[in-house]
């Protein structure tokens, strides 16, 4: 009789336990999970912990709600000048919405595959409005950022939020990158040989300006020394004459000195020259008569 007794109230306790189980799940602090009754949505639980359901009724489906990166293959996109080139990127997201991400691709594992074909037909879509040498730059955060906000918009309604979007590497095609370097590297001359041509032109202009100022220079200083050569010598003149009126004979005597030493200064005393010169006067006599 005690043997039964103990049967039943393990068959009551294991009962309990397993009605117990049933009826609750837990949720831990990386998960959130959705409740569904008959396969329609009853609750969403985000909060970690122990939770109550109806046993056999309703089900529980786990969603991870960590960041999670996706990883994209390389695709090859064609850029507004009609260029391809490879893009390689990646995209951090975090499912913030899990009854959209179940009512449109049911798991975790059809949200990455949705995403994927997002990103990749933004990727195709933003690098097509884009010519190839932009494209290759240095500084593509304004490309990034509209990649980004394109795949927040439609992964909203998805129930998912875009974290991130990195473009890890965009390469030209190995078949045609020499043919592409080639037709930059003559787009580059062409720029070059303009700038040079426009350099030359006006090192000319300023050569032809500096030439005529010159000129002009010269010709003003000319006139300018010539005024002043004629107002020194009208001067001189003046002079010569004032000295001439006031002693006629000792001006004649200073000129005649003038030209002795005048002639002389080389050391060069051989003249030929008449003996009744008026060049000799002054050394025959001292009154010069």
């Amino acid at each position: 009789m005690k043997n039964i007794k103990a049967i039943i109230a393990l068959v009551i306790i294991g009962g309990g336990l397993m009605l117990f189980g049933s009826a609750t799940f837990q949720v831990k602090e990386t998960n959130q999970a959705i409740v569904l009754e008959f396969g329609e949505w009853k609750r969403t639980v985000k909060t970690a912990g122990i939770h109550f359901k109806i046993p056999l009724i309703q089900d529980v489906i786990y969603f991870d709600r960590r960041i999670r990166i996706l990883d994209m293959p390389e695709i090859v996109v064609m850029t507004s000048d009609q260029k391809r080139m490879i893009v390689d990127a990646f995209t951090e997201f975090r499912i913030e919405d899990p009854l959209k991400v179940y009512q449109a691709v049911r798991n975790e594992h059809g949200a990455e595959a949705r995403l994927s074909i997002i990103t990749n037909s933004n990727l195709r879509k933003v690098f097509g409005l884009q010519e190839l040498q932009k494209s290759l730059s240095g500084d593509r955060s304004e490309l990034r950022q509209n990649i980004r906000e394109a795949v927040f918009r439609e992964a909203a309604d998805l129930g998912l939020e875009i974290v991130d979007l990195r473009i890890k590497r965009t390469d030209l095609p190995v078949e045609n990158s020499a043919a592409i370097f080639q037709s930059m590297i003559a787009d580059r001359n062409q720029v070059a040989r303009e700038i040079r041509a426009r350099g030359e032109e006006e090192a000319i202009r300023i050569t032809a300006t500096a030439q005529r100022d010159r000129t002009v220079i010269l010709a003003e200083a000319t006139r300018d020394s010539e005024k002043i050569r004629g107002e020194g010598d009208a001067v001189a003149a003046k002079t010569y004459a004032d000295a001439y009126n006031k002693d006629a004979e000792f001006y004649a005597f200073y000129r005649s000195m003038e030209v002795y030493k005048n002639s002389m200064k080389n050391n060069d005393t051989s003249m030929i020259l008449s003996p009744d010169s008026e060049f000799f006067k002054y050394f025959n006599n001292m009154a010069g008569n």
